[in-house]
């Protein structure tokens, strides 16, 4: 049976698909990547996409279209056969959940210096403090 195509949609930058792209190089799996260089050329293919949040980043798998990029991570693991980075156990899969958890924070808040002009005075300061 021949493996389903996959690929990432998102802007030609880095951003929220970068963990997305590193996840699927750790796994081994093949893909491509479209990468949306304008609002316009997004919006057209926003249009055909066959699920119910269309947003970026997205993955599509032969002819099933995933959003959100926690709910892609969790995919690709169950797709590759992986669970087992979700922790041995119960007790290593609550606390990967803590650790992502802690990550999301921390993404965030470093997001909003990174998009927020205003913030950058702040930047030093912050990074003393929490990292």
């Amino acid at each position: 049976m021949a493996e389903a195509s996959i690929t990432l949609g998102y802007w030609g930058i880095q951003g929220l698909a970068e963990p997305i792209v590193k996840l699927l190089e750790y796994l081994g799996l093949k893909y491509q990547v479209k990468a949306y260089t304008s609002p316009e050329e997004w919006a057209a293919d926003k249009a055909t996409l066959n699920t119910p949040f269309p947003n970026l980043p997205y993955l599509k798998v032969g002819d099933k279209t995933l959003t959100e990029s926690e709910a892609i991570a969790y995919f690709l693991v169950f797709h590759a056969n992986r669970t087992d980075l979700f922790g041995a156990n119960n007790d290593e899969r609550v606390q990967a959940t803590a650790v992502r958890g802690v990550i999301s924070d921390l993404s965030r808040d470093v997001s909003g210096f990174l998009w927020d002009a205003s913030k950058h005075a702040e930047q030093a300061k912050y990074f003393e403090e929490k990292v």
